[in-house]
């Protein structure tokens, strides 16, 4: 039996948990053990989560499907608690990869609007208050996601996505999730350095999905850039919002369980 839900984990650690090394047959090991061989390509286009995935250094968060907010809600506020201490140039290092179990035979629509169904939930399971200097509609240019003070950008995969590769990490939803400041420090769009970053992989997005682009993936703060259409990107058969799906409520109580 799994005992590690709403656990964060660094790699290096779940490698030798006993969650891990004694449950070889069950879904959270399988969809761990998936997800390094799909960074191991070297096609795969992000060069910081390979990075991160060599060196053992990504946190790991498994969601059971009957608990996934409350699960990634405990995990979440770990995983920002944990990388407080690091300096900011070395977070982007150190991103967290969230596995929420997923039924199979379900389309990418209707994964999609659980993925954000239980961000929304996990939202409402927020310790902190929503930042005063972050915009609440997701249609701000300024937004981004935020929990326990933190603006976060969440990157949403899907066992459904078949042109957008990229974004298929397994047979489970997951997230790669990252501190907002932390990843805009070395992919910066102000700067040559990071414009320069960025487009490298943005072309090995595009060679690893045969030649198939987002048209949605702009820079954080841009007029015409909204986060949350990165979130989610789009293919036939996607959920395909006019809004984001997300609401951050005017007021929020901390509802976080364990």
């Amino acid at each position: 039996m799994f005992t590690g839900y709403g656990n964060c984990y660094r790699l290096d650690a779940l490698e030798l948990a006993d969650e891990h090394v004694q449950n070889r047959h069950h879904w959270t090991h399988k969809a761990l053990q998936h997800f390094k061989e799909t960074l191991a390509n070297p096609d795969f286009p992000c060069l910081f989560g390979r990075k991160a995935v060599n060196a053992r250094t990504c946190h790991i968060i498994f969601a059971s499907a009957g608990n996934l907010a409350a699960d990634i809600a405990r995990g979440l506020a770990d995983y920002i608690s944990s990388i407080a201490p690091i300096p900011l140039k070395q977070r982007v290092g150190n991103p967290l990869l969230v596995f929420l179990e997923t039924a199979p035979d379900t389309t990418l629509a209707q994964q999609q609007a659980l993925a954000w169904d239980v961000l929304g939930q996990v939202h409402a399971r927020d310790p902190q208050p929503w930042p005063a200097d972050m915009p609440r509609d997701p249609h701000d240019a300024q937004w981004a996601f935020c929990f326990a003070g933190v603006p976060l950008f969440i990157n949403m995969n899907f066992p459904a996505h078949q042109l957008m590769k990229s974004r298929n990490l397994g047979k489970h939803i997951a997230w790669v999730v990252n501190p907002r400041e932390s990843f805009d420090e070395v992919a910066s769009a102000t700067t040559d350095s990071g414009q320069r970053i960025r487009a490298r992989i943005r072309e090995r997005v595009g060679h690893y999905n045969d030649g198939v682009m987002p048209d949605t993936l702009g820079f954080f703060g841009h007029h015409d850039n909204y986060e949350w259409q990165q979130y989610q990107l789009q293919e036939p058969g996607s959920l395909n919002p006019a809004r984001c799906p997300f609401h951050a409520p005017a007021t929020t109580d901390s509802l976080i369980e364990n």
